[in-house]
């Protein structure tokens, strides 16, 4: 025991002597906790002479004390690193490792050990995956008469195993995807040995969305009805255009003669998420237009457990977007399989289409302006500094606001200066036509700091951990128990730039004070100055010019375009009123006393095939309602109320009043509208019946 202590005092003097470089450096040693995880790796030599090599382990420990088990003596002191060996009989022991730290604490763990002379038996092997990282494996076994394992990974051809204990488990991470022999191999103390070997797929797992930009995601499709084993290759973007200018897309080609049911499928490695949003989206490129294109969600354990939806292509050789409403699943499934009909219903001809983009969306977005009159969007209001929001009935329908719903902020008792809302946007806000934000608040209170504030939520953060690029502009409230409309200038805020993409808004009641358990209405939240809706009757400006290249416009009435020519801007049928004015020399047209009023384009009718979108804007201080009809009569140009007549109604409930609103349409929303080469009738109309006014510009369609 001489040595023992001469190794501890040495350890002790190094510490003494180190302390000493500091003068107000202590060290207490009697504050160290004892060594533990005690246990020991072995090696066993497989040649029946019962050697086993012991190293043991340990945390805190400086020397270790081996007890065999087998009532030899004791090995002692036994430092960090070095090893011991021992000739057993074959049998099973116990070896006890005590840990002895550099205060003489001490502390024993047990490592069972089977020595035997049989080769191992029933070897069972336990592959368990990271539930986080999907690189990551753990390997445990259990074997009889096995008192150590072998693992090989199978990355490295020139490895060196992993000694695995009994009762332990060794993990790997790999560096790339793959499939890789895991081989175990169990070792008694004979020269036999078991080995079993598994093979391990490593692969990014699969979920919507799918961009197919990823060089490691396994993106197997499985052809059926035509094709099988032909797959879906992932190639270089074929027409980097318009709506889809990503790298990468898929490729299915519907073989020569295929069933009219050739179709494509994936297994998805997590079930889709529906609980936000229930409909998909898929980025379509389609060699034909009027291709119906199914997309099917099953249950990977019961293909009967399925919802489909279906779309038609409108364009030829290039991308668009088809929406398929998916809201017929049932929240208690799971929907693991994605499977894609290309041009359904018609055998195949070797024709090819490209997809991209399969994701989960929503028909509505959450982005500006924010009206808080969807009954389908979740407005969902964080707080923070103990403060919260919600979207709830408008408590003073009157004055400037009369619209239905509005938000709340309430600012608890005691709740910090800065405390306030955030909301989240599905898009950024869009500053082309101004770099001014107007919000409609009531307040109990005049004179308050309303701060408003936006995040790019992407930027790096600051020291709070918020994003770093933001915008906040302040300004008082002018009046009490009210509404009000507030301008915020974001050019007053030096680091603003409209080249930013803002998505995130946020607002602070009675800035810079401690809350008072006051609550705040706001509501109309857009981009544009206004002096908001009830106030002024009619607008001092026209809409904003469009942007759109004329190339892709058929445009109606703008004096951004060459118009089309209109048979008539009122027909002889329609309930409502008519005037041209002109503000700040360009031409509006006002409808007043609108019930409803009809436009008329029958010689020549519009082709509107090869538009997305149909846009307008339209300023109204009274209209809670506007609606938007399109009628396509067909080639005949004659409408008769069957055959080849179609048409759809969009329906805009609340809209902002007291400013111009800008809409772009997607044309796929008119969903009775089936065809759109034959358009020969505008219809507007809205409530209160008869007695609203709304003035009208830019009416086009663009692409």
């Amino acid at each position: 025991m001489k040595k023992y202590f001469k190794i501890l005092f040495s350890v002790l003097f190094v510490i003494a002597v180190t302390g000493c470089d500091k003068d107000d450096d202590h060290l207490d040693l009697n504050s160290l906790q004892a060594p533990s995880n005690l246990g020991a790796t072995f090696q066993i030599t497989q040649d029946n002479s019962g050697m086993v090599t012991i190293i043991p382990t340990g945390e805190g420990a400086v020397l270790f004390e081996v007890d065999f088990g087998d009532g030899s003596p004791v090995a002692e002191e036994v430092k960090v690193g070095e090893k011991v060996t021992h000739v057993y009989e074959e049998g099973q022991y116990e070896v006890g490792i005590t840990g002895i730290n550099v205060n003489g604490k001490t502390a024993t763990g047990i490592q069972p050990l089977t020595v035997s002379f049989l080769a191992p038996e029933n070897l069972e092997v336990d592959i368990i995956r990271d539930p986080v990282d999907n690189y990551t494996i753990s390997v445990a076994a259990t074997a009889q008469n096995a008192a150590m394992y072998e693992v090989y990974f199978g990355e490295d051809e020139e490895e060196e195993p992993a000694l695995l204990m009994p009762g332990e488990t060794v993990s790997y991470t790999y560096s790339s995807i793959g499939t890789y022999s895991v081989r175990v191999v169990a070792l008694s103390g004979g020269a036999a040995t078991t080995e079993v070997v598994t093979e391990v797929m490593i692969t990014d797992p699969l979920y919507l969305p799918i961009d197919f930009e990823s060089s490691t995601l396994n993106y197997t499709f499985n052809n059926f009805g035509g094709g099988e084993g032909a797959g879906v290759p992932i190639i270089d973007n074929p027409d980097p255009s318009g709506i889809n200018t990503s790298a990468r897309v898929a490729s299915y080609t519907k073989p020569a003669g295929s069933e009219v049911w050739a179709g494509t499928t994936i297994a998805l490695d997590e079930p889709i998420d529906f609980s936000t949003n229930q409909y998909i989206a898929v980025d379509v490129w389609s060699p034909v237009a009027g291709a119906d294109v199914i997309f099917k969600i099953e249950n990977l354990g019961d293909a009967n457990i399925n919802v489909e939806a279906v779309a038609t292509t409108t364009v030829e050789n290039q991308w668009e977007t088809l929406i398929f409403d998916m809201s017929g699943v049932d929240a208690s499934q799971d929907y693991g399989r994605v499977v894609l009909f290309f041009n359904f219903g018609e055998s195949g001809t070797g024709e090819t289409y490209y997809f991209d983009n399969i994701r989960t969306t929503r028909l509505e977005l959450v982005k500006l302006p924010l009206t808080f009159e969807s009954e389908t969007l979740a407005y969902n209001w964080g707080g923070f500094g103990g403060a919260g929001g919600s979207v709830i009935d408008n408590p003073d329908a009157s004055g400037l606001n009369n619209s239905a719903k509005v938000s709340q902020i309430t600012k608890s008792s005691g709740a910090e200066t800065w405390a306030g809302i955030s909301l989240n946007l599905d898009e950024p806000v869009d500053f082309t036509e101004s770099t001014t934000i107007s919000m409609k608040v009531w307040s109990p209170a005049a004179g308050v700091p309303i701060l408003f504030k936006m995040e790019n939520s992407a930027s790096a953060p600051d020291a709070n951990g918020n994003p770093s690029v933001v915008v906040e502009v302040i300004q008082n409230t002018t009046t009490s128990n009210e509404w009000e409309v507030m301008n915020f200038d974001l050019t007053s805020f030096e680091a603003f730039s409209s080249d930013i993409d803002y998505d995130r808004v946020i607002i602070f009641y009675d800035f810079g004070n401690p809350g008072t358990g006051a609550t705040m209405y706001f509501d109309d939240i857009a981009v544009g100055e206004s002096t908001g809706g009830g106030g002024a009757t009619e607008p001092t400006a026209a809409a904003a010019a469009p942007t759109f290249d004329e190339a892709n416009v058929i445009s109606m009435f703008s004096d951004s375009y060459t118009n089309v020519p209109v048979d008539t801007w009122l027909t002889s049928w329609s309930a409502g009123l008519l005037e041209d004015v002109s503000l700040g020399g360009n031409e509006v047209k006002v409808y007043s006393n609108l019930n409803f009023v009809g436009i008329e384009t029958t010689n020549p009718q519009i082709d509107a095939g090869d538009m997305t979108h149909f846009h307008v804007d339209f300023w109204t201080a009274d209209l809670t309602e506007f609606r938007i009809k399109l009628v396509d009569f067909g080639p005949n140009g004659v409408y008769d109320g069957g055959g080849d007549d179609v048409e759809h109604e969009i329906v805009i409930s609340n809209p902002a009043q007291g400013q111009w609103v800008r809409l772009d349409i997607p044309l796929e929303d008119f969903e009775g509208l089936t065809t759109r080469n034959n358009i020969s009738q505008l219809i507007f109309s809205g409530n209160p019946s008869g007695e609203g006014t709304v003035y009208v510009d830019n009416i086009l369609f663009h692409n």
